[in-house]
Parts: C-alpha cells; structure tokens; sequence
C-alpha cells in the first residue's frame, strides 16, 4: 500500500496538495483520477512512498486519507511544464492545480488514456542546449518584415534538428499564421487551437509525438503542455494582445508562461508585434532583450490618413441667411468627409471598413452645448459619471481622482453634460438610411457571436463591391486582406476604461486600420487633443513610447510596479473587517480602495483594492502565501488589464 501526495488540476480548490492511499504502484509525474468531495479531478503525483515510510506523517493529518480504488495512470506531462506552472503559481499567489487547470486544455488533460503514443522517454526527455545562455528576443515592425524574420528562424532551427513553437492569441490569428508560414514545410506544420474537434486534436497529438522530423507547431499557448521533442524556439508573435491573459481566477497571463517554460526547456522566445507592450520595450532598452532586428519605430503606410475635430464650433452655429438665428445643435456620428467618402466608396466599386466602439464600454460624458468632454483635473483622462444614493460624481479611471458631478462645462460653462456612446448597430443604422442602396454589413460579438458566422460576413464583404463593413476590435482579426478605405466613427469612449494601457491599445488599433488601408484613412474624434492620434497619423512610435513610459514612471505603473489589484464582496461591516486586518498582515505595503462598479448581488457590497509594489519586489513570498490563504470571497489579480 503507498501513499501519494497530488497537485488537483481543477480550479477552486485552494489547497496546493492533497493525500491518498493507494494499492496500485504508480509513479511520480502521472496523472490520476482521484475523489474530492462529490466530483472526480484529475491530479498530478508529485510523490509516492510506502504507508510504513509516512506513518509518522498519516498520524498528523486532520483528515481520513481517501483510497483511489481504481488507478489509470498516464505519463502526460514534461517536468518542466510542471515547474513552471509551480513558478506561476508563486507569481499569481494562486495554487499550482489553479494554473495547471488554467493554462492545459481541457481535451488534453481529460483524454490522456488516448495518447497512446506520448512514450515515457518523450515526457522524461532530458534538456540539452548549446546556448550558453538563454536568450530572449523581440522584433518590433509590420507584418510582413516579421514573418520574413520568422521564416528564416523556422529554416535555421529545423537545420539545427529542432522545432518551433509558434505562439498565437486566437483562432483567427493561428489561421492567417498558417497561410503565411506553411509553404514548403506542408508535412511538418501542425495546428492546435480550441475551434479543433476533440478527434483532430488527438489526432494532432499523437502525430505530433511519433515524427521524428523537426516540427512548426502553430498553437495557442495552452499547448505549451503537450511533451515534445527537442522545441529550440518559442515565437510569441501578436504579443501586446490582451487575448493571452485568462479571463478566471488565477488569471494567468500565458505570455509570462512563455517566456519561464522557455528558460526551463532552455530555448530561445521571441516576442513580436506591430507595436510591443510598453513594458517589453522598456525591458529591451534596459538589455533584458535583444532585438533580432533594429526595432521599427517608425510605421509606414501607402494610405493618406485624416483627423476630423467633431466638437461643435462657434461658425457651425451660424445661420448665413439670418446670422442673428442659430443652428440648432445637431449630435452628428457621421462628418461631412465621412459621410463624402462612403459615398465615392459606394460609386467606385471599393471596400471601406468603419471601425467604433463596442456597446457595454463606459461612455464619455460630454457637453451638449459646446461638445466638450469632461476631464480629470489631474491626468486629463476622460472621467465617467457613477451614481450614488447620496450625490452622483464623476470619477477618473486612470488615476482615481472623484469629484462631484454639480459642475457646469469647463469650455462654455454650460450645464448640458450628458453620457453618449456611439454602438455599431447606431453606425450601420445611420449609413443604410443615408444610402439606402448600400451593402452594408457588420461583425461584433451582438450579430456574429461565434468565429463562424464572423468569418461568413467578413468574406461576403470581400466578395461584394460597393460596400461597408461596420465592426468592433472584433472585426480587426477577419480583416485578412487590404480594404481601399477605414475609418474611425468615435474612439472617445475608450479613453474612459480603466486600463492605464489604453492609450497603448488605442494607437494598436490604428495602427492596425493604417496598415491594411490603401487609399484613405479617416479618424474622428471629440478630443482633437489627443497625441496618441497624431502619433499614429505620422506612424511615430518613438515618441509615444516617451510619453508613455514618462507617465507610467510618473504614475507608478508597470514596469515601475507590478499591480495587484484585489476585489472583495460581501456585508459591508464583512468587507471592511476584512480589508483593516489584510492591511493589517501587508504592511508596509498600502491598498488604495475604490468601490466596486461591477453590480453585486442584493444586499452585497464590493471593493477593488490596489497594491503597488516596486519594481522587481514580487513575486514576494510572504505576501504571496497570505494572498493564497484569503477566504474564497476574496479575487487576487496580478497585472491586471483594469484598476477598477
């Protein structure tokens, strides 16, 4: 009889291991099935000893050990894989079988009777390298100079008999990847990604475990968990996407996870991107990068592009027959360039991308009489009306400053503020009744839900001359080929999340729109002072990354600081016991506390709460085992996209 101590792979389970007996002799590094509570999980064993070598040990336990009755136990993961998901586990003061379950597919790891051909030897290979160092890259330029980098590190590591591994975000991106990088090297390019049927990805696997031959294998990064031989590359490509952070507790981002597994197999990772995160580009300043090539900060375009100031003006008011009688104010989404340009679009026979907003952000609070937005008085960030039983306000996302919202106009002194967000049902709606004759179609995630229905829209638009397409950031990964013409309806209301990233995402995007347009690119906006426009106007890149990093250093914001952002719910008296006895344990380190926007549950109250702790002082062990033993009423979030 043996005792085996296991990692559960499921999420909600805080303990980090638990305790079985066993009669069956299995090895260190399988994955089992084992009993907890009224569910059966898989589980990873991390030891196993005889019951007389743990006597001792079984005498402290404050529970009766379980027994697996029937044990079907499969060697399925790299120990590498394992070690670093125990090193995230440590980063996102979460439990190592949160991770676990967070980062493996669910195929995979509920399969693994099926992977016949994951031999031992394959799961125990032993990590050789030839690098004296491992070595850590980034490649910042467009598309097409990228894969003409990747392509040439494909060729050199399979001449070195290794594979790569190439990393992407989504589905969509995967696809496009594959188109580019496949030709010539057919029989040896495998593709994994959740849209697989549970058959194809078996298939895949099992394929991928038996060829001998140096592979590419185009994944998303769950499939970092798959055993297999010699990988020399991992490419991270599309590596300022918000798409590689988990959406569940631990939140896990898979970029982090990346680059520590490449450590533990010893292989080169690369990041690469249009635009790379502001932190990557400060790491490689600092030489904790290198550059495959000079970094591009300097974007060039065929199209002309041009920004439209929408705020109202005093000579747009005046009546030219009658100058004594005003215009009556008119809230236009569409300017008269716009509305020009759709229109030769439509008689030349060419596509136009129109890009907004989707429905659901925080809106822009804005002036009716002068168009004027409302602004924080100490970051110039847009603020967001909240209310309140006792006095609504107006708050600021980014920095936190609040204020009372009884203020009139800080531009005309009027007191016409009013909230306004403009959805891309409101866009396509507007251009069918001003030219009803048009094809006009639209993806976002109201009209096509699934990948499917939006790759069907997108390709009958590519298939229809004369027409329009209306879409979110959504519509940005079904956009394969050039249009003529883009434009941008209204991207004000993005400045009002809470994401201290945004200025970075919004200049994403339009870098993105400028790329792939031809001809014109028109961008309309409320807020003409806005820089990060004119930076991606004239595809200036150096100078927006100054700007950034000055106010993240000034504002104390990565990679001056890792974020840890905590909510908790509950009574408010249970709230605020709990938030003075966490102060309590954290010291010296201070939660800033905001309340809770998310709506709660009748009779719930909920808090957010930020720490910031100074660069390179986390993962901090202490801190991390006290976040590890909160009640589950408590949600922790290391590097989180939004503050609030």
């Amino acid at each position: 009889m043996r005792v085996i101590e296991v990692i559960p792979i499921s999420r909600g389970i805080s303990k980090e291991t638990l305790s079985y007996f066993t009669g069956s002799d299995v090895s260190v590094g399988s994955i089992v099935k084992v009993p907890l509570r009224k569910r059966t999980v898989p589980a990873l064993i991390i030891s196993s000893k005889e019951v007389d070598e743990s006597k001792s040990e079984i005498k402290n336990y404050s529970y009766q050990l379980k027994k697996i009755e029937k044990v079907k136990a499969f060697n399925l993961l790299k120990k590498e894989f394992v070690e670093s998901s125990s090193k995230m586990a440590d980063y996102y003061a979460g439990p190592t079988g949160s991770v676990l379950s967070s980062i493996i597919p669910k195929v995979f790891i509920e399969n693994a009777d099926k992977f016949s051909s994951l031999s031992e030897s394959i799961v125990a290979e032993k990590i050789e390298s030839v690098l004296p160092i491992q070595e850590k890259f980034v490649l910042q330029s467009s598309d097409e100079d990228r894969y003409t980098h990747y392509k040439s590190i494909i060729r050199e590591e399979f001449a070195r008999g290794s594979s790569v591994f190439f990393c992407l975000p989504t589905i969509q991106d995967i696809k496009k990847a594959v188109e580019k990088l496949q030709k010539g090297i057919e029989s040896y390019t495998f593709i994994l990604h959740s849209g697989l049927s549970k058959k194809e990805i078996i298939d895949t696997i099992n394929k991928i475990s038996i060829e001998n031959h140096p592979l590419l294998i185009i994944a998303t990064g769950g499939f970092l968990s798959i055993p297999q031989k010699k990988i020399g590359t991992i490419i991270l490509d599309k590596e300022n996407s918000r798409s590689y952070k988990t959406q569940v507790k631990p939140y896990i981002d898979i970029r982090k996870f990346a680059e520590i597994f490449a450590e533990k197999i010893k292989a080169k990772i690369i990041f690469g991107d249009l635009l790379l995160r502001a932190e990557t580009i400060w790491r490689y300043k600092n030489a904790e990068l290198v550059e495959i090539a000079p970094l591009k900060f300097r974007s060039l375009t065929t199209s002309s592009q041009e920004i439209i100031d929408m705020k109202f003006k005093k000579e747009d008011l005046i009546n030219e027959q009658n100058p004594k009688q005003e215009i009556k104010k008119e809230f236009k989404i569409l300017s008269k360039e716009l509305e020009e340009k759709i229109k030769e679009n439509f008689e030349n026979n060419e596509h136009m991308f129109i890009f907004t907003t989707r429905r659901g952000f925080s809106p822009s609070t804005v002036c009716a009489d002068c168009s004027n937005i409302v602004k924080c008085n100490n970051c110039g960030a847009h603020t967001v009306l909240h209310k309140s039983p006792a006095e609504n306000f107006f708050l600021c996302h980014k920095c936190g400053e609040r204020r009372s919202a009884l203020e009139k106009c800080a531009n005309c002194g009027g007191w016409r503020l009013s909230t306004i967000g403009i959805g891309a049902e409101f866009v396509e709606e507007k251009i069918k009744e001003l030219f009803p004759n048009g094809k006009v179609f639209r993806i976002d995630s109201d009209i096509t839900p699934t990948h499917k229905k939006a790759q069907q829209v997108a390709e009958k638009f590519y298939n229809s001359p004369q027409s329009i397409l209306v879409g979110t950031e959504m519509a940005l990964l079904y956009l394969s080929d050039k249009v003529e013409n883009s434009a941008v309806v209204s991207m004000d209301s993005f400045f009002s999340i809470p994401d201290f990233r945004i200025n970075e995402r919004v200049l994403n995007i339009l870098l993105k729109m400028r790329a792939m347009t031809d001809r014109k690119l028109i961008i309309q906006t409320r807020d003409i002072s806005q820089k990060v426009f004119n930076y991606a106007v004239e595809g200036n890149l150096i100078d927006f990354y100054k700007d950034e990093i000055e106010d993240r250093k000034m504002l104390k914001y990565p990679p001056f600081s890792t974020l840890i952002k905590i909510s908790i719910s509950g009574t408010k008296d249970e709230v605020i016991d709990l938030l003075e006895n966490l102060q309590k344990q954290i010291g010296p380190y201070e939660i800033d506390i905001f309340p809770a926007f998310i709506p709660q549950s009748k009779g719930k109250y909920g808090v957010n709460g930020i720490i910031k702790i100074p660069e390179k002082e986390w993962p901090n062990k202490k801190l991390s085992e006290i976040f590890k033993s909160l009640p589950p009423n408590f949600s922790i979030n290391v590097d989180p996209d939004s503050l609030i």
